[in-house]
């Protein structure tokens, strides 16, 4: 798998698909309200973790960074595993897999 290795973590690379809330505050009629949908966003980036909160999965990821003994990482992201799409979870899981070195439970 693609990875970045910063001080002795790997990180690897994921492409992922997600759909992001959208909102508009204008008022329109029926015809126009028809055509908000959410977004479907693609994130291309490395792997940071995942954690749990209240019951809730999550994944951060990052896009750039400053290699060193502390490095440091920018274009941060962190996003709820339930507006990932199946096949964007199947990566996150595989990711992980090769991050630890053994078996996830995303």
């Amino acid at each position: 798998m693609e990875h970045i290795e910063l001080g002795s973590k790997k990180y690897p690379r994921v492409k992922i698909d997600w759909m992001d809330i959208a909102g508009d505050c204008t008022t329109v009629g029926a015809d126009n309200f028809e055509e908000l949908t959410c977004a479907h966003i693609i994130t291309e980036g490395y792997l940071y973790d995942t954690f749990e909160q209240g019951g809730t999965k999550y994944i951060r990821t990052f896009a750039s960074y400053e290699p060193g003994q502390k490095p440091t990482f920018g274009d941060r992201n962190v996003f709820p595993l339930s507006v990932l799409t199946k096949e964007s979870r199947k990566i996150i899981k595989k990711a992980l897999k090769f991050k630890r070195g053994s078996s996830s439970d995303v």
